[in-house]
């Protein structure tokens, strides 16, 4: 587990002024560093300059959709290392399908409360869990 998240950086674009203001409060008073863009576009140019921990997007953005951004960032060769959490107001199962394709790590319908944010956002940079072994890869140490 991550020891300590302050200063961690978390980029959030939406184009919608309430649902940032939201998150880059919540975000901030729980010691992460917000970088917000209302657009597309300024997410990418955001994305030159700051390596974040975590990135959230809408996938309504203004003037380039949430997809085409992720869609961007692959064309870059710039594959996210980093975990990205997908919002927005109608989610189908095609769209989540397509927002893991392209990196995401999770998704989430829009509304939601800045607790369920940082929930998940705290489960987005947790490490993944230890696999069990597998009975083809065990071996026995039981006599």
């Amino acid at each position: 587990m991550i020891q300590d998240a302050r200063g961690l950086k978390v980029v959030v674009g939406d184009s919608d002024r309430t649902v940032l203001e939201l998150l880059q409060i919540r975000l901030d008073l729980a010691g992460y560093h917000t970088c917000v863009a209302r657009t597309g576009t300024a997410v990418l140019d955001t994305l030159k300059n700051v390596r974040p921990g975590v990135m959230i997007i809408d996938l309504g953005l203004a003037d380039t959709n949430g997809f085409e951004v992720l869609e961007a960032l692959n064309r870059r060769g710039e594959k996210p290392h980093y975990p990205i959490l997908v919002i927005g107001r109608k989610l189908s199962p095609e769209d989540i399908q397509r927002a893991v394709k392209l990196g995401a790590r999770d998704c989430m319908i829009k509304p939601f409360s800045g607790a369920d944010v940082l929930e998940r956002v705290a489960r987005l940079l947790r490490p993944p869990a230890p696999r069990p072994a597998t009975a083809a890869g065990a071996s026995s140490v039981f006599v």
